[in-house]
């Protein structure tokens, strides 16, 4: 499957998203370094990241992150859900999730 491919599967609240095993990390000075052993890149997480990389080691939607992060960080849920989608659109697009779009109608 091409970058290409992975960014175009739809992520949605109806999505399950899950982090591949084909990635290694580690947490520097707070930030949460992510390598994909795959492509060889990698990505640094900060602020909310880290917490969202948490949730998603289990399959889960994107809806329970964005209500996950409004209650714990006393953000609009509205800018939540843009956020979430978009780091979550960062990672498809770097081969660090899996999205199973299958539940969506």
């Amino acid at each position: 499957m091409s970058i290409a491919d992975i960014c175009m599967v739809a992520i949605d609240s109806g999505s399950a998203v899950v982090a591949t095993d084909d990635c290694v990390t580690t947490t520097i000075d707070g930030e949460v370094v992510l390598l994909n052993n795959k492509t060889g890149r990698y990505q640094g997480l900060l602020g909310a990241g880290p917490d969202i990389w948490d949730r998603i080691q289990e399959p889960t939607e994107p809806a329970d992150i964005v209500s996950a992060l409004v209650e714990e960080y006393d953000v609009d849920s509205d800018r939540a859900a843009t956020d979430v989608k978009r780091f979550l659109d960062t990672l498809a697009a770097e081969q660090l999730i899996k999205v199973d779009a299958s539940s969506t109608p």
